[in-house]
């Protein structure tokens, strides 16, 4: 069975290139990746996913209601969830096996998404 990686992080991020390394490990070992839609780190990522020409990438957005729409999802496979972004990222902490964070030291969501995973995630500090 594949495993699944939650990649987050804070939307004040404009550069990955710390975490670069673990997301190339990430591919090498094939796990499926699972991020959010927001800009920042999510947006990051999924354009780096997208150059890499790595497929196996499903993208969580929060269905705010009914109306909510995927954003920033560079063409790949996207999954609604049920509330806010709350809701999203409880649901992608309870269904990841690994996490990785790239943390600005002060991003409350990414933080969150850190406690939720406790001993699962790997934390990459950018910047502060």
């Amino acid at each position: 069975m594949t495993k699944i990686v939650m990649i987050s992080g804070s939307r004040s991020i404009k550069d990955i290139s710390a975490g670069l390394p673990s997301i190339n490990r990430i591919m090498e070992l094939k796990f499926s990746v699972i991020v959010g839609d927001a800009g920042g780190v999510d947006k990051l990522v999924q354009e780096y996913l997208r150059r890499s020409n790595y497929l196996n990438v499903k993208i969580y957005f929060a269905l705010w209601g009914e109306t909510g729409k995927p954003r920033n999802t560079t063409g790949y496979e996207t999954v609604g969830i049920a509330g806010s972004y709350v809701n999203r990222d409880i649901a992608m902490c309870s269904v990841c096996d690994y996490g990785l964070a790239l943390w600005d030291g002060n991003s409350r969501g990414t933080k969150e998404n850190i406690d939720r995973t406790q001993s699962k995630i790997k934390i990459i500090r950018i910047g502060n």
